[in-house]
């Protein structure tokens, strides 16, 4: 006789109004910690910003090394209004662990062992690589990058950088980099649920680098180096992402054989 699969905690029926209580809860938990952790980067706002304004202040060294340099503004309110986008978005990102946390905490009692398992393995992965990234970006890709387009510039004129422009463009920046590295984890979480194997990435390896080139020239400002500063990781990525499919399909596979012997 097959042993049937131990079910879920959550299918041990609970009432419905004790699952949103619950779920009002975590909600509350989580908005709690975001507006803490605003809050707190709010008390290093100055800090914050001068990390992303030192590839343009060493740029600019680097251009006029004689002539003092500042990045301006048009508006009064602007540098509270651009203080308080950093302050938002640091904050979102270091509360963003325990957001996910709480939410792991309500679905949980509905997956199996496995799931659960492969589903911490997948958020935390989800983590790191987005932040992977973001740093990436900021230490290996903004410096050369603001340097290529400052360097555009004639030598007989000077930037007049504004501040929230600056940091539009640092923040998307950032944003896309992060986002375009969980690229493993997208592709680990289809080999997952079967839908895609790694014979069919090698088989199309040639398009997918077509595919990542382009990429890099749509997200990015238009200079080669940080074109190919986001297109050549994204392949590394891609080759990683290969291998990762390559142990979820062949351990998919073995049990898929293990089950029709049996």
């Amino acid at each position: 006789m097959s042993q049937t699969q131990p079910q879920p905690e959550a299918l041990q029926r609970a009432p419905l109004g004790e699952h949103l209580r619950e779920l009002r809860t975590r909600l509350i938990r989580a908005i709690v910690v975001l507006v803490i952790a605003v809050l707190v980067a709010w008390f290093f706002h100055e800090t914050l910003f001068d990390w992303l304004m030192e590839p343009y202040t060493k740029a600019m060294q680097k251009k006029h090394p004689d002539v003092p340099h500042y990045i301006e503004y048009r508006a009064l309110t602007e540098p509270l209004v651009v203080y308080l986008k950093t302050s938002a978005i640091v904050g979102a990102l270091v509360a963003t662990p325990y957001v996910l946390y709480e939410l792991w905490k309500f679905i949980v009692p509905g997956l199996y062992k496995e799931e659960r398992r492969m589903a911490t393995s997948f958020l935390f992965a989800t983590l790191v690589f987005f932040f992977t990234g973001v740093l990436f970006c900021r230490y290996f890709v903004l410096g050369p990058a603001v340097g290529m387009l400052l360097s555009i510039g004639a030598t007989n004129t000077s930037a007049a950088i504004m501040m929230n422009e600056y940091f539009g463009f640092t923040s998307r920046m950032l944003f896309v980099f992060g986002l375009l590295f969980e690229l493993p984890v997208v592709i680990s979480f289809l080999s997952f649920l079967g839908l895609i194997t790694h014979r069919t990435l090698l088989k199309y390896w040639r398009h997918a680098i077509v595919v990542m080139f382009i990429v890099g020239a749509t997200l990015t400002p238009p200079d080669p180096l940080t074109q190919v500063l986001l297109s050549v990781p994204l392949c590394l990525l891609y080759f990683i992402s290969v291998g990762v499919s390559w142990m979820f399909t062949t351990r998919r596979e073995a049990k898929q054989a293990a089950a029709l012997q049996g």
